[in-house]
């Protein structure tokens, strides 16, 4: 393997490293009951002006509909911390396998 190559590999494990943390405590995040509870008030809150809000005050439904996507969207980019770093600690494993059966190749060559 060339020097190039290594460096690669290296850095690569280095970004699934980081993305297995990175979904780690983006799992903290949204299993931690303060924020479940903030951002299930501020989901609450948001229905219920809208709810409350005049039918003729368009740009304050738009703005009170974008605070609900923006919520959505948020949860959604913790939810996809996590799966990207379910498939990162997965890559981790099938390249120490991998790394693993490699040395074990070289063993049997040896001896």
């Amino acid at each position: 393997m060339n020097e190039t190559t290594a460096s690669a590999a290296r850095q690569a494990e280095a970004n699934n490293r980081h993305a297995v943390t990175s979904g780690i405590e983006a799992a903290q995040v949204l299993d931690n009951p303060a924020f479940r509870s903030a951002m299930d008030a501020l989901k609450a809150d948001v229905i219920a002006t809208w709810k409350a809000a005049p039918i003729r005050d368009t740009e304050g439904q738009r703005i009170l509909l974008q605070l609900a996507k923006l919520a959505d969207k948020f949860e959604a980019i913790l939810v996809g911390r996590i799966e990207a770093g379910k498939f990162a600690n997965s890559k981790i494993e099938i390249d120490d396998l991998r790394a693993d059966n490699a040395t074990r190749r070289l063993l049997r060559k040896v001896l």
